[in-house]
């Protein structure tokens, strides 16, 4: 009801901010995000799978409308481009740290967001929560030594992932 509700919000907000907040561009749109995350959880707490841990479906609610939200952006950001011609032509194709900074953020957890399953949740009970194997291991319903090993190839998979896309985009960057 909406006291569990409450209970939720105050509890995983500062973590599902840092999420939502990696995919935005400052604090009011990530705050924005963040309604949009409650309310999604509000409609859909029946549908989530009772062995999923709250954290981790919670996590999931929050990358998957923080990727809607980014697809958002860039669809709005490819038609400004191509159908303004107020706008000057972008020659400074350098990004400021900051922004550096929340790309590499946003790729991350986009990264995570493909995971399978397992990997991402016990990912995100282990590092984004905080809790131990063993913690993370009873929340899934698995033993410690799935839960060892999902979280050893989840990371192996993000490496990899984000090792590909470094690679791409330097190859991309050399083409120009």
């Amino acid at each position: 009801g909406e006291r569990e509700l409450a209970s939720l919000i105050r509890e995983h907000t500062p973590q599902l901010f840092g999420v939502v907040r990696s995919f935005t561009a400052d604090d009011d749109e990530a705050e924005d995000l963040m309604q949009e995350v409650w309310m999604t959880v509000s409609v859909q707490a029946h549908k989530r799978p009772a062995a999923a841990p709250v954290g981790a479906w919670l996590h999931t609610v929050a990358l998957n409308r923080a990727c809607s939200h980014l697809r958002k952006v860039r669809r709005r950001r490819w038609l400004l481009m191509r159908w303004s011609t107020a706008l000057p032509p972008q020659h400074d194709e350098t990004p400021a740290p900051s922004v550096r900074e929340a790309l590499e953020r946003a790729r991350l957890w986009r990264a995570v967001g493909g995971l399978p399953t397992l990997q991402r949740n016990a990912l995100l009970l282990r590092i984004v929560d905080g809790l131990s194997t063993r913690e993370a291991a009873q929340q899934l319903g698995r033993a410690e030594g799935t839960v060892k090993a999902s979280l050893f190839r989840a990371l192996q998979n993000l490496r990899c992932q984000l090792d590909r896309e470094a690679d791409a985009s330097s190859t991309d960057a050399s083409n120009d």
